[in-house]
């Protein structure tokens, strides 16, 4: 079976999943057959494996790091939440339906042996499991059902690095803290410490590594400075400024962040472009001034847009376009686009139907089963002919409601449609195609004032992994990749 290092935090959104992704790049780039591996995620963040199945893009992202496909094994249970109190249950890849916390923990988990089935099947055909904790390993009062952090780490009798924060503030009590907590027999596992996101000149924590070291017995393997690394993490939308204007002389762009909004990966590929200036949207006000307004996916379609008509944002786009602005749509963002939103099996909190904002001439029919698969299509506007490949997550359907506009691909209104200057996809990855990405841009741009550009060349995922990894192993400390090392050996 294989060896395992788990890696696990200090608290949620301290950089595990990243760290997790790198040490799987060294290790992979070491010559290791290596496989990631997290029991249970809770994350809007979702992707679709080659065989159109559901799993969280973290691990979708860990996988690419080991430089291999995804598995359903490597994430087998997903919780999307829906709300404060209750979660769409997602478990090797199939949408189970929505559950409440109470319930889900009630009779004990059904689904801690399918995880560490999974985690059983995965250490069979691989020589090294990297596994990610989620949040803290010692939440006391969850620590008796928590089958994320201790449980597979203790199944596959894994090395232990704990990753700690620093620029939140509190790393030697985050540290020290969580160590203290641990279980004697869980502590005496621990490989090392890794402080990330550090800022400024590292030779002025010199003393702070020799205090953490000196109080924990433990070294600390890596400081990590801070990197805009422009990935996808688990725990938070894609990495831009909020509500922040536009430069002189810059195309502004503007994502709107909703409450549930998802699968932020979308967006990297704008940040190619030298002439835009990429920002989360929130304020009405500032959505009225931008010259380009892409409204993201959704986990919860209804509940985003009834959000934005309560906040004054969906007038101030109808605004917006009547100014000239021109809108796209992904996935939810394109159902919230249209006419009107159908429920009739309740998916979305129906039944009933919704107004959605009336910029596309269709409409949205949601249902129970949800669509989930890799997808190709070539498109037809702005320019025909260009190959347009990603994948689809989403339930139920969108028609047209109006015979009017035209397709944006192949596919039809089922696919994604424009009207004017506002249209919409269901196509996770539309705009990683670097060709059809610059045409539709220089449409906006000539529409807009601005001189039409050459085509840029998105910086693709796996450059930022390895850049990601380079980063991380320039970070190492004298000594930590051989504790790794001897951790990854028979």
């Amino acid at each position: 079976m294989a060896r395992a290092l788990a890696v696990l935090g200090t608290a949620s959104d301290v950089g595990k999943s990243l760290i997790t992704a790198g040490i799987c790049r060294l290790l992979a780039d070491a010559g290791f057959d290596v496989a990631p591996f997290k029991a249970q995620n809770m994350a809007n963040q979702a992707g679709v494996t080659p065989q159109g199945l559901e799993m969280p893009r973290a691990q979708i992202l860990q996988a690419a790091a080991c430089r291999r496909a995804p598995h359903v094994d490597m994430g087998p249970v997903l919780l999307k939440p829906l709300s404060q109190t209750g979660a769409q249950v997602v478990v090797l890849g199939q949408a189970l339906g929505m559950q409440e916390a109470q319930d889900y923990f009630r009779d004990g988990n059904p689904y801690r042996a399918v995880a560490l089935a999974a985690l059983d099947r995965l250490r069979a055909k691989h020589e090294v499991i990297v596994m990610e904790g989620a949040g803290s390993p010692v939440e006391l009062n969850l620590m008796a059902r928590d089958f994320v952090n201790l449980a597979p780490a203790r199944h596959a009798d894994a090395a232990l690095v704990l990753v700690a924060d620093i620029d939140r503030g509190g790393v030697f009590a985050q540290v020290i803290g969580t160590l203290d907590l641990l279980p004697p027999e869980d502590r005496a596992r621990v490989l090392g410490i890794v402080v990330n996101r550090f800022r400024g000149d590292a030779a002025l924590f010199e003393d702070g590594i020799a205090l953490l070291e000196e109080r924990t017995g433990l070294p600390v393997l890596a400081l990590v400075p801070h990197l805009e690394h422009q990935l996808d993490e688990e725990d938070r939308p894609f990495r831009i400024p909020v509500d922040q204007r536009a430069p002189a002389g810059k195309l502004a762009v503007g994502a709107l962040l909703y409450p549930r909004v998802s699968n932020t990966e979308d967006l990297a590929p704008l940040l190619a472009e030298p002439d835009l200036h990429l920002t989360w949207v929130t304020d009405p006000a500032l959505a009225r001034d931008l010259d380009l307004l892409v409204l993201p996916g959704s986990k919860a379609t209804v509940g985003d847009l009834v959000h934005l008509t309560a906040s004054g944002m969906a007038e101030s786009l109808r605004e917006a376009a009547e100014r000239g602005a021109w809108l796209l749509g992904v996935c939810g963002g394109y159902q919230m686009l249209g006419q009107e939103l159908h429920d009739p099996t309740g998916t979305e909190g129906g039944p009933q139907a919704f107004p959605g904002l009336g910029l596309l001439p269709t409409a949205t029919f949601f249902e129970a089963r949800k669509l989930t698969r890799p997808s190709e299509v070539v498109s037809r506007w702005p320019e025909a002919g260009h190959a347009l490949s990603g994948y689809e997550i989403h339930h139920g359907f969108t028609r047209l409601a109006a015979e009017q506009g035209e397709p944006l691909s192949t596919g039809g209104a089922a696919m994604g449609w424009r009207e004017g200057r506002a249209m919409g996809s269901y196509l996770h990855g539309l705009l990683a195609s670097d060709a059809w990405r610059s045409a539709f841009l220089n449409q906006v741009r000539r529409d807009r004032g601005f001189p039409e550009l050459p085509i840029h060349v998105a910086d693709p995922l796996e450059q930022r992994l390895q850049r990601w990894a380079e980063h991380l192993q320039r970070s190492l400390r004298p000594g930590a990749w051989a504790r790794i090392l001897g951790a990854a050996r028979p």
